[in-house]
Parts: C-alpha cells; sequence; structure tokens
C-alpha cells in the first residue's frame, strides 16, 4: 500500500485526511507545521516552504503528497507540477466552483489574503482568528465568529466558497448560520483526482500518523481531532 504525505499548518488538515482516507486505499502521514501560519506568509515563502515540504516527505517514504492549504497549493503546488514528476496534489480554492453554480454572489471566506480578490460577483469576508477557533474546537464560538463577521454581507450572496483549509472541518457551523446556502470546500477536487488515480476497494484499510517538521511523531498530541 502506498503512503501519501498530508501538509497543513493547523486542524484544518484533519477535514482532508477523513476525505482522502475514505477514497483511497493509502496511509497517511500528516505533517503539520504549527510554527507557521501560511495564511499569512508571501508567495515567495510559500514556493520555499513547499518545496521543502515536498523534499521531507520524499526523504520519509511517501509516495505522493498533498497540499492541504489552499494559501500553499496556490503559491507552492503549481510552481512544483512544472518541475517535478513526482505525484503531487492541491487543494484548490472553491471559488470557480462556487462561482459556476450561482447566478448572483460567492461570499468567499478565508484568511486575510481574500481581501484582494478580484472577481465579478465575489464577496470577500476575511476571518483571520478562525484557524484558532478552529485549534480550540469550540463550534458555539465559531457559530458566533462566522454570524459577525459575514453579518455586512448578511442576504448578498446565495453561496459560499471556504477557502481556508480549517473551515473545511467546520462546514457544519457555517450550515447553521446559513442553513439555506450552499457551501462549497476546497476538498472534492483533490479527492477526485486522487480517486482517479489510486482505486478504492471496500477491504481496503489505511491509517493515519502525524508528525512535525522534526518528524516527530505527534498522533497522540492531536488524538482528539483524529476520528
Amino acid at each position: 500500500m502506498i503512503t501519501i504525505g498530508v501538509v497543513d499548518d493547523g486542524v484544518g488538515i484533519f477535514p482532508t485526511l477523513y476525505k482522502l482516507k475514505s477514497v483511497v486505499p493509502a496511509n497517511f502521514v500528516g505533517l503539520i507545521d504549527q510554527s507557521k501560519n501560511f495564511s499569512l506568509l508571501n508567495k515567495l515563502t510559500l514556493q520555499t516552504l513547499a518545496k521543502g515540504y515536498l523534499e521531507f516527505l520524499q526523504n520519509y517514504g511517501c509516495d505522493a503528497v498533498v497540499f492541504s492549504s489552499v494559501d500553499l497549493t496556490v503559491a507552492g503546488y503549481k510552481q512544483l507540477i512544472l518541475t517535478t514528476d513526482f505525484p503531487i496534489f492541491g487543494s484548490e480554492p472553491p471559488i470557480n466552483h462556487a462561482t459556476t453554480y450561482t447566478v448572483s454572489s460567492v461570499l468567499v471566506a478565508g484568511g486575510p489574503s481574500v481581501k484582494f480578490i478580484r472577481q465579478p460577483n465575489v464577496i470577500p469576508c476575511p476571518m483571520p482568528d478562525f484557524p484558532k477557533l478552529a485549534m480550540l474546537g469550540n463550534h458555539k464560538k465559531i457559530v458566533e465568529y462566522v454570524t459577525q463577521t459575514t453579518a455586512p454581507f448578511d442576504g448578498k450572496f446565495d453561496c459560499i466558497a471556504l477557502a481556508h483549509s480549517s473551515m473545511n472541518m467546520y462546514k457544519s457551523s457555517f450550515s447553521r448560520v446559513y442553513p439555506n446556502v450552499q457551501i462549497f470546500d476546497s476538498l472534492e477536487g483533490v479527492a477526485r483526482r486522487l480517486r482517479k488515480k489510486y482505486k478504492k476497494l471496500p477491504k481496503d484499510e489505511s491509517e493515519i500518523i502525524l508528525i512535525d517538521t522534526q518528524g516527530t511523531d505527534v498522533t497522540a498530541t492531536f488524538s482528539d481531532f483524529l476520528q
């Protein structure tokens, strides 16, 4: 069975791991770099980090690498696929998918960088505190935060695109605030491409381990987030 490395800067890695585990016959190594906040880094820094994570997971024995973070995907993945034949997969921003769905406007919830989005029918909604709230795992506070930050745009959109990996874990919290609004995340695209490349059978089992950038097993540290 192959081993797939998955990279993120926080708990956004978990919905990616759960999604991939359900569709791909592989063991997974989750690399969590909590020393970084990808949403706050510039493109050049993210490109350098992406190359380093790829080399780290290749040396760790991974047969493919997935960038769970949308920011890391946008900055690093698209450059790396031009320079290597190694299987790399990125979590795509769900904006394009969402804009084909709607005839009105898309609210794009994400990190600070979403404020620079300039597309027709797109409403950027930065939520800089979301990753910290996601780490705490308090759904009530997350619902309150989503309600507060989206209030200025209430009634102006008919779907939401989640542009930060940590938001994928709390998709239900967005649904609680907007139960009649279609919500798109960044997971389906990467799952679809991996499913196409690696077929899964019902009998296939897999395991997940988590490591930090030193290669130390931190699975027990995140046991509350592992299903």
